[in-house]
Order: structure tokens, then sequence, then C-alpha cells
């Protein structure tokens, strides 16, 4: 369901639904939003002294600090998603071959396999999600709904999750055929290793742009000088 209000009309697309992903809902966007348009309206300060000691023209970099900030938070929310994103998935992908695992075993009960993973999970988001969903699996016996909040919560509601998770309530509800679960095996494994090849990529892509990061540190020492010069070029040629 599409979000009205200011505060979704200035968000950028995906935004909400990171929040959402994270755990977090309407409040905590609100919160979030208004806290980077403080933190865009304080940034717009660093713009008066050059407008007061050099020129009034530079007062319109008052704008270019304000836009600059407000697209820092919202790349530094992204990243900070990202990375609890990459921990989900190295969460799920463990969870999946454990659970299979169990399955496959001699008690093929989905209420026994995640009472065996829990045993293994270490305490965490992870486990604390498994835990609630082992508790609505039997408030609930008969809804998907609550394998669907739990692959939302702890893998990030990707395609492969919901698949996985509606898999398992059809399995625990329809049907105990163990073709199934050598399927959900195969699945997992295939899923692992894309994920982790996805992962790496990733990482790397980081690690390589590193360099030109810093080069282009070099280069905005200049752009200052070159802007200086321009500008007291321009306020000379206005006072002749």
């Amino acid at each position: 369901m599409k979000k009205h209000g200011f505060w979704h009309l200035v968000a950028e697309h995906d935004l909400y639904e990171m929040v959402e992903k994270s755990g977090y809902g309407e409040r905590e966007f609100v919160a979030f939003q208004k806290r980077r348009l403080r933190n865009s309206i304080i940034s717009m300060l660093g713009a008066v002294l050059p407008a007061i000691i050099l020129s009034p023209w530079l007062s319109f970099l008052a704008l270019l600090f304000f836009v600059v900030t407000w697209r820092h938070e919202y790349k530094k929310e992204k990243k900070e998603f990202q990375d609890s994103l990459y921990e989900k998935q190295l969460s799920w992908f463990v969870f999946q071959r454990l659970v299979v695992t169990y399955l496959k075993g001699p008690n093929d009960s989905i209420f026994e396999a995640f009472k065996n993973v829990l045993d293994r999970l270490e305490p965490g988001e992870f486990k604390d999600n498994l835990h609630r969903l082992s508790v609505k699996m039997t408030m609930q016996p008969n809804e998907v709904k609550p394998f669907i909040q739990f692959a939302e919560e702890a893998a990030g509601g990707t395609d492969e999750s919901l698949t996985f998770m509606t898999a398992l309530f059809n399995f625990k509800n329809h049907s105990y055929d163990s073709t199934v679960i050598d399927g959900l095996s195969e699945r997992a494994r295939n899923e692992m290793r894309r994920g982790i090849k996805d992962i790496r990529k990733m990482k790397e892509k980081s690690f390589y742009l590193f360099p030109t990061k810093l080069t282009m540190l070099n280069v905005i020492p200049m752009f200052g000088f070159m802007a200086g010069v321009a500008v007291n070029v321009f306020t000379n040629n206005m006072n002749i």
C-alpha cells in the first residue's frame, strides 16, 4: 500500500521499504526524516561565514550543503541497511541448511526442527524472530502469515525467503512428501552459493573503489582554490 504525506513525498522510492524490512514502521520513518531535515538545515549554516567574509554570492552554497547532506543521510542509511541485510542473509543460509537437515531426519516435524535450530543458533535478532514464529505457529496453526512475517523480518523479505517459508508452511499443513524437502535442500544449496557470491562481489566493489575515493579527495582542495579565485576575480570586476 502506497503511503501518503509530506515525509513520504520527499523520501526516495525505496526508503520506507528499507525501514520496514529493518523491522521498523511509520514512527521510525518519520523520526528519521525529521532528523535528516534538521541535519540538512544545520549544514546550511556552513555557507554563512563564506558569504559574509568573501561574497554574498557564496550564499548559494547553503542550497548545495542542504542537498549534499540530505543525500548523504539517505546513502548512509542505505549502506547500514545493506550491511544488515548481508548479516541476515548469512544467518538465513545457516537456518535453511539446518532446517532441511533436521526435516530429512527420522522426525520430520517442523516444530521439532525449529526447536533444534533454536538450540544451535547464537542469541540475537534472528533467533528472536524464529522463536516468535514458533509461538505464532502454535497460536495460528493454519495461517501462512507468521511464515511470511518471519521471511520479511529475518531475511529482508527476499523472493527466495518468501518462497522457502511458503513451501515449509505447505509441507507442514498439506503434505509430508519427502521430495518437497529434497527440493528445498537443493534450493537452499543453490541460494547459498548465489548469495555468498553476491556478497563477495559487493565487498570487493567497495574495496576496489577505495583508491578512487582517495584520488577524488585530492581534487576537492583544487576545486576550492579555483572557486576562490573565480569569486575574487568576479567581485573585483563588479567593483570596477
